[in-house]
């Protein structure tokens, strides 16, 4: 079975994130990674890094989708929406089954999971005129609202933490932060690592010149006001560590952003607030009790503060994680591998069995990425714990394979999981119209 080219069509512009992307793409619901703009020729069969050097932009691309595969499939909060992806596949295959309208609520359920991820544009205000420029110069602040629920009513229980980014005159942007700024900064650090390490490969004078390219696109990235949505997070460990290099920002960024997304139940009801954040008092318990963890990203970005000359990433994370009553990084990051692999099955459905594969796939993962602060998946990391990394659907909608992955291709098929992602779109868009 081939992916239907115009139902991909379809879908494209229906993802979780913003299209501020438009090279590839992750689809959360089905764990298909779409290249657009990649043919399988440009990886297939190509094991070594040196092979890249001349395509750094592939080798980037690649491995910014696979880190947010591994962090859907290899993390707390990850399998946390996967759970919720499974229990509504476990309803769309008996809709008109009798009494099934009673768990109708779980497609609903997952819609809202979805919508949380970056929530919606109307949260986001920009104002004025002028640019955002360095986050270690600008000015940054807090504020505190709360979502509207499906009745348009304030729900208090649903906190929303603000993140206020002053620029140049009169402008300012205020960008909620939300989880799915956290699965970008991590996606961006595999990329800009990968990238690096390609660049590595070239004689010194082109080295220079790529790496030179990759590190003014990052600062277009972190500089650009459109893209707060994804920066945050990296624009607040500049400013709070005090740091201007901005590879070291994202380094920093994406290794307390891993920490933050392995997080369990008992560490939210640990989680203390620095006096920066107490304004808000019962909201921060409800967030806590959400287990947000771009709630904790705050929290412990705050209580971190700044970095000092010589101070490595896990010192600099242990210190804000003892601030923030936590353990260390290194022992949070080994309790939720555990944790994972101790996990209760999926709900039941016709692709559990698929669901299964990918969660011991992402658990091998897992335990590579947690062995160290640098939560980084590379090509150099995948080749060396010959790690199992999914199959690609390129530009021609054709399936490509990493030759170095060790994953069993027979145990998940992603032409398959696509037309349950777009069956799943259309019962989903069917049941909001029936209650919202």
């Amino acid at each position: 079975m081939a992916i239907d080219k115009a139902r991909w069509a379809e879908m494209k512009g229906k993802s979780v994130f913003p299209e501020a992307r438009t090279v590839a793409s992750f689809r959360y619901r089905s764990q298909v990674i779409g290249l657009d703009e990649i043919e399988k020729a440009d990886f297939e069969g190509l094991d070594t890094v040196s092979a890249f050097g001349a395509k750094r932009g592939v080798v980037s691309t690649i491995y910014h989708e696979l880190t947010h595969w591994a962090d859907l499939l290899g993390t707390i909060w990850g399998r946390s929406y996967l759970r919720s992806v499974h229990s509504a596949l476990g309803v769309i295959t008996n809709l008109k089954m009798p009494g099934m309208e009673k768990q109708f609520w779980k497609m609903v359920a997952l819609h809202d999971a979805d919508r949380r991820l970056m929530l919606p544009g109307y949260y986001r205000v920009q104002e004025g005129l002028g640019a955002l420029g360095s986050p270690k110069d600008n000015r940054i602040d807090f504020s505190g609202g709360i979502e509207f629920d499906a009745s348009g009513m304030p729900n208090s229980e649903r906190p929303i933490l603000f993140v206020r980014f002053y620029g140049s005159n009169t402008f300012f942007v205020r960008q909620p932060l939300v989880v799915g700024a956290l699965i970008e900064t991590t996606a961006v650090w595999s990329e800009l690592k990968s990238g690096i390490q390609a660049a590595a490969t070239l004689e010194t004078g082109a080295a220079a010149v790529e790496n030179a390219l990759i590190m003014n696109e990052l600062r277009e990235l972190l500089e650009d006001p459109a893209l707060t949505i994804y920066t945050a997070p990296a624009r607040m460990v500049s400013h709070f560590a005090e740091i201007a290099d901005y590879r070291a920002v994202y380094e920093l960024a994406a290794s307390l952003a891993y920490v933050c997304l392995n997080l369990r139940e008992r560490d939210y009801s640990r989680l203390r607030t620095p006096a920066l954040m107490n304004v808000w008092k019962k909201r921060n318990d409800a967030s806590r009790r959400n287990m947000d963890p771009a709630y904790a990203f705050a929290a412990i970005c705050v209580h971190a503060g700044k970095k000092t000359v010589g101070q490595g990433v896990e010192d600099w994370l242990d210190l804000g994680l003892r601030k923030a009553g936590l353990k260390s990084a290194a022992e949070i990051r080994k309790a939720a591998v555990d944790a994972l692999g101790s996990e209760a099955n999926l709900p039941h459905s016709l692709w559990a069995l698929q669901g299964k594969y990918l969660r011991e796939a992402g658990l091998v993962i897992a335990s590579a990425r947690s062995k160290s602060s640098d939560p980084a998946l590379t090509m150099s990391l995948a080749v060396a714990e010959k790690l199992p990394l999914p199959p690609l659907v390129d530009s021609n909608l054709d399936i490509g394979r990493l030759p170095y992955s060790s994953f069993e291709y027979d145990q998940w098929d992603p032409n398959e999981m696509f037309e349950v992602d777009y069956k799943l779109q259309d019962a989903v868009s069917n049941m909001l119209s029936a209650c919202r």
